[in-house]
């Protein structure tokens, strides 16, 4: 009893508690849906699962004998078995071409049941980053707990969200870590030792995950030594300088390069600095700016139109204090190697894989924006919430009978609310007049948004 009522004299234990269970709930029917015709998972989810294999096989990550022995089988349902992604290193070697971080937090989920008990995992993880983006929205912003409550779950419970809160992916595992290090530095005008160290310990995590977070995890590294007191930043420096060495020694060790994609099939030979260079590209994917909003297939927003309200959200939360500015950069940050870095934003995966990892962070500029602007923009955003829900059922609903399978051709469910909004949003694989048309008055749009809410007096907190 004694607890019950310190539960309702704390609200944010109470939301907290309520936002887990019920994205549990949900997040629980993204599991069976298939990813393509022939296969559960594909892609690399079944990559990064054969080097957790190994680990609990063989301590080791040579997957030569999980090929051999067809151990594989036992998570990836392929009829026609598992390819290789690599080339074997010069001592013989066949490994992954991923970082090795996601392996080894799958090992419980693994051990425990194998695929499924390896997305219950990631589910309880997703759930779990969900509610740390709770508590960061609602100690960031200062408002009420339940106002709060209600911007995040609605974000949660996107399309892209929902379905990745099951995907063998880094990117929640790296919005988890990138979370809870946002949540040490909240109210915190100077940084200790413990409070660096704890930082640090969550910042390097990231390029264990994904050498592509090394971006992310120097802007909250960055913003740490500057409020650090002198000490603390020694410490930081110098313990920072002891993990990139051996981030550094295991990678040369393990992959003869600085990163695992020198064994991938499609580098296989470049040095990093030619891998980089083939990764980034300004002039071709300049589109993807917008594109990975509104495209008609891989647009979030189509899927989620509500959060087409982040845009103008941005432009109000770096208005903000240096807390708010750092989230508007790592949001920022994040786009942009979506856009310029990521190989492409339409492969074998669902919408919004290259911006996963900081959909936590979302909360915050949509807060901004209904804040400030709910009262003229009540109808849209109700509208676009109850639209975006509609469509996470209807695309749960529809991967559930096999009408459509996640990596393929999740773009063809039947729901009639999914296609009425089709003609409203451009097909970037399929240039013609129509998707300059579209784009066009998309970013005029996007642009007089911005404009008008960055000009306008704001409520900040």
């Amino acid at each position: 009893m004694a607890l019950n009522v310190q539960i309702l004299k704390r609200p944010e234990i109470l939301g907290s508690l309520t936002l887990f269970i019920v994205l549990i709930s949900v997040y629980f029917f993204s599991i069976d849906i298939r990813a393509t015709r022939g296969a559960s998972i594909t892609a690399d989810e079944p990559f990064y699962l054969i080097t957790t294999q190994s680990l609990i096989q063989d301590s080791n990550i040579d997957l030569r004998a999980q090929y051999q022995t067809h151990s594989y089988r036992s998570f990836f349902d392929h009829p026609d078995g598992l390819w290789t992604q690599s080339v074997p290193l010069e001592d013989g070697r066949l490994v992954s071409p991923h970082n090795i971080g996601l392996t080894i937090l799958l090992i419980p989920g693994f051990i425990m049941g194998g695929l499924i008990g390896t997305q219950i995992q990631m589910v309880l993880l997703s759930a779990s980053t969900w509610v740390l983006s709770y508590l960061l929205a609602l100690k960031l912003m200062s408002l009420k707990p339940l106002f709060v409550w209600l911007v995040t779950i609605i974000i949660a419970l996107s399309a892209s969200a929902f379905i990745y809160s099951s995907e063998i992916y880094p990117e929640i595992p790296a919005s988890f870590f990138l979370v809870l290090s946002l949540l040490f530095l909240v109210k915190c005008d100077r940084v200790h030792v413990v409070r660096a160290f704890a930082v640090l310990i969550c910042i390097s995590m990231l390029p264990w995950l994904a050498v592509k977070y090394v971006p992310l995890a120097a802007l909250v590294g960055l913003y740490t030594l500057w409020k650090c007191t002198s000490v603390a930043r020694i410490f930081l420096i110098g313990f920072g300088l002891l993990l990139t060495s051996t981030y550094i020694l295991f990678h040369f060790a393990a992959y003869d390069s600085l990163t695992p994609y020198y064994v991938n099939l499609v580098y296989a030979g470049d040095s990093t600095v030619s891998i980089v260079e083939r990764h980034v590209n300004f002039f071709d994917r300049f589109y993807r700016l917008w594109g990975l909003f509104i495209d008609r297939h891989f647009g979030v927003a189509r899927w989620a139109p509500i959060l087409l309200f982040i845009i103008p959200g941005l432009a109000l939360t770096i208005r903000g204090n240096a807390m708010h500015r750092l989230i508007f950069s790592l949001i920022v940050m994040q786009i942009l190697i979506a856009t310029f870095v990521a190989i492409t934003m339409m492969g074998w995966w669902f919408s919004g894989r290259t911006l996963m990892t900081i959909f936590p962070l979302l909360p915050i500029p949509l807060s901004f924006f209904v804040i400030n602007f709910y009262s003229r923009f009540r109808l849209p955003l109700i509208i676009s919430g109850i639209y975006s829900i509609v469509i996470t059922t209807a695309l749960a609903v529809a991967g559930h009978s096999r009408q459509v399978v996640i990596a393929v051709d999740p773009f063809e469910i039947s729901s009639p609310v999914f296609q009425f909004t089709n003609n409203f949003f451009p097909l970037y694989t399929s240039w013609n007049s129509m998707t300059w048309f579209l784009t066009l008055i998309w970013i005029v749009l996007g642009t007089l948004a911005i404009f008008l809410t960055f000009r306008s007096k704001t409520i900040l907190n």
